[in-house]
């Protein structure tokens, strides 16, 4: 396994557990603890991680939110598979809300054969990938600018996009669970894509297998908020269940 490719698992291992030993890397990849040391040690200038006495846990700025740098180099894989799925509802002359997820950038980047479509975000690497394409209005707020999430929050960009209503808005969230539905762990974030989901006509999750179970600090919405939900993997006979009783569509 290539030096590159084995940072990107331990990234992984990190985000999905939350922290791990550096015995445990090293029986995982086969490789002496100096050699995994010396990975936590780049991992962790990068803002990935933070070394701690046998391991490392997950960086986190105060507000528990997870760089985007970081976010968009993990679950690369199911992410394009959802943005793949995603794009396919996106039609000439929608209006359509992408909130500042590195999976609604996935999806922005397959927006380059649209045309006459209006993108309403918040997020800055968003904004980036869909100036390249003429054909596609780009409308985006000011507001506070969050750079570990490169994206517009606070009452001005709140108040900006409440004067909007899209065909559809696309959105991801940290976390989806049937008992608190869709959550975030910033406030900031979720309120901006609470106003997303309430000012469009169709609402579309965008989450991957990662995110199934999983609940963080602050509520976006109920899962029955939600009309069509795009993962990578079929979820749990619950989950299924669920979606089926309150018409939710899911693809996978």
């Amino acid at each position: 396994m290539l030096s590159a490719e084995r940072k990107l698992k331990i990234a992984e291992i990190v985000t999905k557990n939350g922290g791990t030993k550096t015995s445990e890397l090293s029986n995982i990849f086969n490789v002496s603890e100096m050699t995994v040391l010396r990975d936590l040690a780049l991992l962790e200038k990068q803002g990935i991680l933070k070394r701690v006495y046998g391991g490392a846990v997950l960086a986190r700025d105060a507000s528990g939110e997870i760089s985007s740098m970081f976010r968009e180099k993990i679950h690369t894989f199911e992410k394009n598979i959802i943005a793949q799925k995603a794009v396919q509802f996106i039609k000439e002359g929608d209006s359509i809300f992408l909130d500042a997820s590195t999976t609604s950038l996935a999806l922005a980047k397959r927006l380059y054969a649209k045309k006459n479509v209006i993108v309403v975000t918040n997020g800055l690497d968003v904004i980036n990938e869909i100036r390249k394409n003429d054909y596609i209005k780009l409308i985006c707020p000011g507001g506070e600018f969050r750079s570990v999430t490169m994206s517009f929050v606070g009452n001005v960009a709140e108040e900006f996009l409440k004067n909007f209503y899209t065909d559809k808005a696309f959105i991801s969230s940290a976390g989806i669970s049937i008992k608190a539905g869709a959550t975030e762990p910033n406030i900031l974030q979720a309120s901006i894509k609470k106003i997303m989901i309430e000012n469009s006509n169709q609402n579309i999750l965008l989450i991957d297998w990662s995110k199934f179970d999983k609940i963080t600090l602050n509520k976006v919405c109920p899962l029955d908020d939600i009309n069509t939900i795009i993962t990578d993997k079929e979820p749990g006979s619950n989950y299924l269940e669920f979606f089926k009783k309150n018409n939710i569509k899911i693809l996978y």
